[in-house]
């Protein structure tokens, strides 16, 4: 009789342990598991404000900046993409946005990279990678001058002629930026859109071949008005006008086909040779002609040709 009562009462036993037993996981796996989620929010927390988000809006960096960007350009084009607010570092979308704004702007031509860089702080400077439209010329039209890149298209720079002397000159005084003036079409109504005109191209083509030349430091402008010969066919289709006003007569396009004309080579050559024995590319003359063989101006013409032989 004992050994049954012995017996039941083991048997009630067992059970109850298991249960406690249970129960007693259940517990511990409880708190492992709070635990677990008190470390991820605390975890969490600590790489959002220390790790993630920047102590301040980022600051916008041009890497590749070109030399001839001047400090008002390139702070300018900074602003123009500057975000509004604080944003993590791994906010992807900004960078779209920045890259799409980027892609708007007129002085930009193609965005290469945007990222995200640790400075002082994480994601604390975007740094933007461009190429940029380099300013050409500028482009007489209407009273006004507007600025244009190499392949014609307009940038967000128009002036008047007393500002002129602000664009075309660097601070020692050398000529960077001409004038192409008898341009037939009218500009493009908004920056960033391309000036259509081959006659426009042309003179960019001249202000290229130009650019750095000690020889063409007296060259101000380029006059296209007789591109093609549209208003006389005897006339040269492209003439330089110096800073006297005399005339410099070039002739055809540079990437035309040379008949009867010589070459762009030769034509800067020759003028070369010209501002070394006058000390003027225009030899002091109000117009001289360099596009044949012989080199003529308006007056003692024939001495001018046996001075000035033309190979």
């Amino acid at each position: 009789m004992a050994r049954n009562k012995a017996e039941n009462h083991s048997r009630t036993e067992a059970p109850r342990g298991r249960t406690a037993l249970r129960v007693l996981k259940a517990i511990a796996l409880c708190v492992a598991l709070s635990g677990a989620a008190w470390g991820y929010v605390r975890v969490r927390n600590y790489v959002e404000t220390t790790l993630v988000y920047p102590r301040s809006i980022p600051e916008v960096r041009l890497a590749n900046r070109p030399a001839w960007m001047s400090d008002a350009l390139a702070g300018q084009i900074a602003a123009s993409v500057r975000p509004a607010h604080i944003s993590p570092a791994t906010d992807g979308l900004l960078l779209q946005e920045v890259a799409s704004r980027l892609s708007r702007n007129p002085w930009v031509r193609l965005v290469r990279q945007v990222r995200r860089l640790y400075v002082d702080s994480p994601g604390d400077t975007i740094e933007i990678d461009c190429e940029y439209r380099t300013p050409t010329a500028l482009v007489a039209s209407r009273g006004q001058y507007i600025l244009v890149d190499g392949e014609g298209v307009r940038l967000p720079e128009q002036v008047p002629a007393a500002e002129l002397p602000r664009l075309m000159f660097s601070a020692d005084g050398r000529v960077i930026i001409r004038i192409i003036e008898g341009v037939a079409a009218l500009p493009p109504y908004q920056p960033g859109e391309k000036w259509v005109g081959d006659d426009l191209q042309a003179g960019l083509d001249l202000a290229k071949l130009l650019y750095g030349r000690a020889v063409a430091e007296d060259v101000y402008r380029i006059n296209v008005a007789n591109f093609r010969g549209r208003r006389n066919a005897r006339d040269p289709q492209i003439v330089l006008v110096t800073r006297y006003g005399t005339e410099v007569r070039w002739g055809e396009p540079v990437r035309q086909t040379f008949h009867a004309e010589l070459s762009p080579v030769e034509k800067m050559e020759r003028m070369a040779r010209i501002l070394k024995q006058y000390g003027r590319i225009d030899a002091g003359r109000p117009w001289i002609d360099i596009r044949l063989e012989k080199v003529l101006c308006p007056r003692d013409e024939d001495s001018m040709v046996q001075a000035m032989p033309g190979r």
